[in-house]
């Protein structure tokens, strides 16, 4: 089986030994190097190369090298008929719920409002009692695979969570709602509002000023679904307004993000880039390899985005 890997974070020596420890036959090509007679059968990438116009007639699925797909589904150069499965690695995963515990302590010590005071040289003594986790709110929009992760464990962190998807999903230890109505229970008088939504037409600019409007006062946001997600002007308002106290950005609309853009130097925004959850050797291998195994046994395929018809 041949393999075309066409992302650069899966060109290294410990991705490719942890896939050949369960696929030791695969033959693999790092774009934009191509078999000879230009024929693949897996295309492994988070978008499209743009150098890559037509895919061949061999090509069997295409597997997408992070956790959203949206890039893919909406590129016209992959056939309707061709599969698209996504990456599920529990590590990437473990990651992003490290990612989504740093925001939620961060609100419950107001971080933000502390490094402020300390760029002013003023001693704000505590006017009261400190809250306790189980005091904070916090909002998951999303239960997917890694949306279910990350609410459970800051549930087990202590944290008071509730969770929204466009479908009812139970997550342990969370509660859980899901529709139009369910979205504004969900994010009432949250603390932090933490997004993991995938990017479709329902979802796009679904960070909002009216969803904002519904947050506790000085709530965090961190958005670490897609740039798409989030309405910037509303995020902008909701900060000088206070609604919003700080916001965390790890996806953008235009990435790289341009060096002129207000994000950069606005004191209440962090921004990463887009490094939230990073694909691990092992738990990427592990799960392509899962794919492999079930198209060679004539099975669905794992963690399918589209279908498509094999």
């Amino acid at each position: 089986m041949r393999i075309l890997l066409a992302d650069d974070l899966a060109f290294t020596d410990a991705f490719e030994a942890a896939l050949r420890a369960r696929e030791p036959d695969v033959e693999l090509y790092r774009w934009p190097s191509l078999p000879d007679d230009g024929h693949f059968d897996v295309l492994l990438a988070w978008c499209l190369p743009d150098g890559l116009r037509r895919l061949p007639d061999s090509l069997a699925f295409v597997f997408c090298f992070g956790a959203g797909a949206d890039q893919l589904l909406s590129d016209p150069r992959i056939p309707s008929h061709v599969p698209i499965a996504r990456l599920v690695d529990e590590n990437q995963a473990a990651q992003i719920a490290d990612y989504a515990a740093h925001v939620g302590f961060a609100r419950l010590l107001d971080q933000v409002t502390v490094k402020e005071d300390q760029a002013r040289a003023l001693w704000s003594e505590a006017d009261g009692p400190r809250r306790t986790r189980d005091q904070l709110r916090v909002a998951v929009l999303g239960l997917g695979h890694i949306g279910a992760r990350v609410a459970s464990e800051l549930a087990r962190l202590g944290f008071s969570v509730q969770g929204w998807s466009r479908s009812h999903k139970s997550v342990p230890g969370v509660e859980t709602f899901a529709g139009e109505d369910g979205l504004v229970t969900a994010v009432e008088a949250a603390d932090v509002l933490i997004n993991l939504l995938p990017l479709t037409a329902e979802t796009e600019d679904i960070l909002s000023q009216k969803l904002f409007a519904r947050l506790s006062s000085g709530a965090y946001v961190a958005n670490l679904g897609r740039g798409g997600h989030l309405d910037e002007a509303a995020l902008l308002g909701a900060l000088e307004s206070g609604r919003v106290g700080a916001a965390w950005l790890d996806a953008f609309r235009q990435e790289p993000l341009a060096p002129d853009h207000r994000f950069w130097s606005h004191p209440r925004i962090t921004i990463t880039p887009h490094l939230a959850g990073i694909p691990t050797a092992s738990g990427a291998a592990n799960s392509l390899a899962d794919c492999i195994d079930a198209f060679r046994r004539g099975f669905p395929l794992p963690n399918l985005v589209r279908p498509g018809r094999i």
